[in-house]
C-alpha cells in the first residue's frame, strides 16, 4: 500500500471516496512516518470495508 501526507495527514493512495483529500505532487510512500497525524477517513477502519 502506499501513502501520501498532504497538510501534516498521511493519506492512503489510492484513496477512498469518503476521504476528499487528492495527491497533486507530494511524495508516495510505503511506510508510515510516526511525525505526522494520520486521516481517519483513509487510515481507519469504517463498517462496509472489506475484510
Amino acid at each position: 500500500m502506499l501513502y501520501f501526507i498532504k497538510g501534516n495527514k498521511l493519506h492512503r493512495f489510492p484513496g477512498p471516496k469518503r476521504c476528499g483529500i487528492q495527491r497533486e505532487n507530494e511524495k508516495l510512500r510505503d511506510t508510515i512516518p510516526l511525525d505526522v497525524d494520520q486521516c481517519i477517513y483513509c487510515m481507519g477502519r469504517w463498517p462496509g470495508d472489506d475484510e
